[in-house]
């Protein structure tokens, strides 16, 4: 039930897409065509193979950093010098703190944990 619950909130959360970071990756799609949608650049990129789904994200991530899920977004970024797409998610843990989860989006890797102000 909680899954179900879950799956329907995340629907009412928009993907945002990152804004330009000066990537030059092959992609520029993501910063010339305003009239697109980011949900449809987003499941481009799952088409792609370039992200996994949010759902297996979410159970990985819910293995490790405990709480209810309060916000998700899907952005572009470089680490070690290359374009990644990155999963902010946002946990409300069980002693009421916001913390900031930064999911490397193709791997399901965690990049970063931090306190949330």
């Amino acid at each position: 039930m909680r899954s179900v619950i879950l799956i329907g909130l995340l629907s009412l959360i928009p993907l945002q897409a990152g804004a330009d970071d000066g990537v030059d990756d092959g992609r520029a799609e993501w910063y010339e065509q305003p009239h697109r949608h980011d949900h449809e650049l987003a499941r481009e990129a799952r088409l792609r193979g370039e992200i996994r789904p949010i759902a297996g994200i979410l159970r990985q991530v819910g293995e490790q950093v405990p709480g209810e899920v309060i916000g998700i977004e899907l952005e572009r970024g470089k680490r070690a010098g290359r374009p990644v797409w990155i999963y902010e998610i946002k946990i409300l843990s069980p002693d009421g703190r916001r913390q900031e989860v930064e999911v490397d989006a193709g791997d399901g890797r965690i990049l970063q944990l931090e306190e949330d102000d």
